[in-house]
């Protein structure tokens, strides 16, 4: 889980030695303004150093403590996984649950993936959709294809294809690669949609372009087989080589029985 960062009106950079700049927005912070209080976390959550972490702290403390959302998800994701302070589960909970509450979507997928793994009988999964489907309506691509994966597989849900492909497409016209790919996969199989390999080569595009590796591979047997499109041997070789490229063992052979060989690690 990548650190997001919040959009502030002032940018300025603790490394291009803006000191006056940064010691008057430290003073507007002392005195309590939430903006400034989350700018100054903003700003050492950036750096690569620990010591940038550690420094956030305090001031995202401060900012959580007089609501600030996006504060709040900062230190649930900082106890999470240890940036700038010790993990601590029960505190990662606590502040992803303040943000939560107030509509934060990255929070509410986060608690709710939390919530999924938890061991034994402290396992939730009815809250975890819950909060999955709270982060869905504010538009949060990772909500939406969680819940395509639960639906698909039955967790937590009576398995439902149909349900699986329409979280899936929602999750994929957002942009998810691997989302594309699966809806690709869905209309090449009719899974939960009626079969239509033209639109299965179109997402497989989507998601190959994404970088999707099983997407490259997928959109090169569609070009090899001429399955959904025109059959071309040379545009199947090129997903095939990309594919290969990553790693993709399938791919690799395929290239080998076309005949064309090359070290694709």
């Amino acid at each position: 889980m990548s650190i997001s960062s919040k959009i502030f009106p002032i940018r300025v950079s603790i490394m291009n030695n803006h000191k006056k700049t940064l010691v008057k927005l430290i003073k507007i912070a002392e005195n309590g303004d939430i903006s400034a209080q989350c700018h100054l976390a903003d700003l050492y959550l950036r750096q690569e150093m620990d010591e940038g972490k550690k420094a956030a702290i305090p001031w995202l403390k401060k900012a959580a403590k007089q609501g600030d959302r996006w504060a709040q998800y900062q230190l649930g994701l900082a106890f999470q996984e240890g940036l700038g302070v010790p993990k601590g589960m029960k505190c990662a909970m606590h502040y992803y649950e303040l943000s939560a509450s107030q509509g934060y979507d990255s929070a509410q997928v986060n608690l709710g993936i939390i919530y999924a793994n938890l061991k034994g009988s402290k396992r939730n999964l009815s809250e975890a959709i819950r909060l999955y489907r709270r982060a869905a309506r504010h538009g949060n691509k990772n909500a939406c294809y969680n819940l395509g994966l639960y639906y698909e597989i039955g967790r937590g849900v009576r398995q439902n294809y149909r349900q699986s492909f329409k979280w899936y497409l929602k999750a994929a016209k957002m942009g998810d690669g691997e989302a594309q790919r699966i809806v690709g996969y869905c209309y090449h199989e009719g899974l939960g949609v009626r079969e239509d390999c033209r639109s299965s080569v179109s997402w497989y595009k989507k998601g190959a372009k994404y970088g999707d590796v099983y997407a490259q591979y997928n959109l090169g047997l569609c070009y090899l087989d001429g399955d959904g499109v025109r059959r071309d041997e040379r545009v199947a070789i090129n997903w095939f080589k990309k594919a290969a490229a990553k790693g993709h063992t399938k791919a690799a052979q395929e290239l080998f029985d076309l005949g064309i060989s090359g070290d694709w690690s």
